[in-house]
């Protein structure tokens, strides 16, 4: 529902009127106490719901995944008041479509495959003048396995063909809907490291559109950290945040399109925060409510003492999360599915507004330790996610209540150091050098920001006072046409004579084409197999953009030109308050092993990766 009040500013934050280029990738507190008084006056019951598991048995695991429309309930801000929507979603082999496709557990070493059924309705109908609220193929789907590292192309040997992570579909190929398929083969490494991944579409076009429905679902790689037997006795909870967009009264914009369903790439473009959770601050944004598993703020419960490790997927397709828990401390140690020897320890970040950043795309696995006795949230805190001539904040959310029962439970966590993958090696400036020292700049621009973005240039008085007086001269003139064509209509009729000029036409107004798309893949980064390379991401945007790179992660190791403790992802939020002439930056080392094949890097906000922000990577043969 959007605050009428708030300026306009704020309502159209980054609304897309920008036109991209894919070129250089150039295209661009809650405070809690009243709902903690509330809920520990209510009976503790475990509301949380954990995905369906799937796990490999004598090293394979064969799934089958349809995509079709899940018909259902689902919770805005107040978890009391459900929507009826009718949203893209996965089911699974004879199971029908649910709030979360299953989680796919498996080792290193282990096949995953997967058959992708594709059981959405037909496309619309190309039309000469393109509806410009709808967008490309919304229902034409494939699969992305984000994070695994592992073979980006076709395997053309098998017949009929199987695919690896394969994302660089044509305009004219995809996954159809109506009935087609594919089957992917994974194979995963023995040396792939331990954590959560997680699959979704990457169409070109339409990735957005399905990820912002229910099209997700979480992928466990197990290893030698989660047979430590503090580990293994701790309780696993899978966290799929997700923030599905979908029409409802509510909401001021819904581009013709019915309640419930999500039909054209205008109602997550123009709005990419989402509706729902406002905030009376002057720098806040409106923000999609975010459901966990496909439920709005669920309870967990705890005994005292008891340990527990959660995995946190954030499926989202623009917004940031900021995760802190009430009176304990969040123990990360993975960062996306990448594994660390220490914790990293994040206490309670309300006094300080610090947690556990995780962008669009982004993973991170903790443990948790139960205190004492009572209600406790698990938020999102605020998150500014714009700097410049306009800041932005993400207000804050409350995702979870957990309650904590009394209990002489004594676990522990696991000592460190604990064990890592050896693929998790640093790469050492030694190395780098004797690789050859190669480094690449790419440029993440978000072109017209400063021209057409009315989230940063609001228009004048004297502009504003111009198009008014534009608007009220053509409706006068119209009104006059209509009146005259009126009047000879009746005078017409009474002299049983036509009169021409005695109908009357209202104006053919020209669709505009507030979406541009850019082709993908229009520059390739062509890497040999085996070299070790050096990339900065240059942001010249004021916005924290959400950079992605499939198949093999990133060593991160400097911010705005400054070195940083290295650590390893494929998922980074780079800084914001970029320009063209001070683009912010994140650097990072790469080691291109173990496959061949064309895969990409984009922005996992995945609105602009449709319009354009992606490249091509292929790696060849030495």
């Amino acid at each position: 529902m959007a605050n009428k009040n708030l300026p306009i500013n704020r309502r159209h934050f980054l609304r897309m009127t920008a036109t991209l280029a894919s070129g250089i990738v150039v295209p661009v507190g809650i405070t809690a106490c009243s709902r903690e008084e509330e809920v520990s006056r209510v009976a503790p019951k475990q509301t949380f719901v954990q995905p369906t598991m799937l796990e490999a048995k004598n090293g394979l695991l064969d799934v089958t995944l349809t995509a079709s429309y899940f018909d259902t309930k689902l919770a805005g801000d107040d978890p009391s008041k459900k929507h009826p929507v009718s949203l893209r979603a996965y089911g699974y082999d004879n199971q029908g479509s649910s709030y979360s496709g299953p989680t796919l557990v498996v080792k290193g070493g282990d096949q995953l495959r997967i058959r992708l059924v594709n059981n959405m309705p037909v496309n619309p109908p190309f039309m000469a003048f393109r509806d410009p609220t709808n967008y490309m193929k919304p229902n034409t789907t494939n699969l992305h396995v984000h994070g695994l590292h592992v073979y980006p192309g076709i395997y053309s040997d098998r017949k009929p063909l199987e695919y690896g992570d394969y994302v660089v579909d044509p305009n004219i190929g995809g996954v159809l809907p109506n009935g087609d398929s594919r089957q992917y083969a994974y194979q995963i490494p023995k040396d792939h490291p331990e954590g959560p991944f997680y699959y979704h579409p990457q169409y070109h076009g339409s990735s957005a559109i399905q990820a912002a429905s229910l099209m997700s679902g979480a992928i466990m790689i197990r290893g030698l950290v989660d047979d430590l037997p503090e580990m293994a006795e701790a309780k696993e909870l899978i966290f799929l945040f997700q923030a599905p967009y979908f029409a409802h009264k509510e909401i001021d914009h819904n581009y013709g399109v019915k309640d419930g369903l999500l039909e054209k790439f205008a109602q997550i473009a123009n709005q990419p925060t989402g509706h729902g959770i406002h905030s009376p601050k002057e720098d806040d944004v409106d923000l999609q409510p975010v459901l966990i598993n496909g439920v709005r703020q669920p309870t967990i419960v705890l005994q005292s003492g008891e340990v527990q490790r959660w995995r946190f997927i954030n499926t989202q397709v623009f917004n940031y999360l900021n995760l802190s828990l009430d009176g304990h401390t969040l123990n990360q140690y993975t960062i996306d599915g990448w594994g660390s020897a220490t914790y990293q320890e994040y206490p309670d970040g309300r006094s300080k507004g610090k947690g556990i950043l995780l962008a669009a795309g982004n993973r991170s696995s903790v443990l948790i330790k139960a205190g004492e006795p009572g209600t406790y949230l698990l938020r999102s805190l605020p998150v500014k996610i714009a700097q410049g001539k306009q800041t932005v904040i993400l207000p804050g959310d409350i995702l979870a209540r957990i309650v904590v029962l009394e209990s002489k439970k004594a676990m522990t966590l696991p000592t460190t150091p604990l064990p890592v993958s050896s693929f998790l090696k640093p790469i050492t400036d030694q190395e780098f050098a004797s690789a050859g020292g190669k480094k690449r700049s790419i440029i993440f621009n978000m072109v017209g920001n400063d021209n057409l973005d009315p989230s940063r240039n609001a228009p004048s008085v004297i502009e504003k006072a111009m198009a008014s007086a534009t608007v009220i001269a053509s409706e006068i003139k119209e009104s006059a046409k209509k009146s005259i064509a009126m009047a000879k209509e009746e005078f017409s009729k009474m002299t049983g004579k036509p009169i021409e000029g005695s109908k009357y036409y209202p104006p053919f107004v020209f669709p505009t084409y507030d979406y541009q798309l850019q082709v993908a893949n229009v520059i390739i980064q062509n890497v040999i197999l085996g070299d070790v390379e050096e990339w900065t991401i240059f942001n010249c945007n004021s916005i924290a953009h959400s950079f992605h790179i499939h198949v093999n992660p990133m060593f991160i190791t400097k911010v705005n030109g400054i070195s940083v403790q290295p650590y390893w992802c494929d998922t980074v939020a780079l800084p914001v308050g970029g320009t063209p002439e001070a683009p912010t930056s994140v650097t990072f080392r790469m080691r291109f092993k173990d496959f061949v094949g064309p895969y990409i890097l984009h922005s996992q906000m995945l609105q602009y990766s449709d319009l354009g922000m992606v490249q091509r990577v292929t790696v060849v043969p030495a």
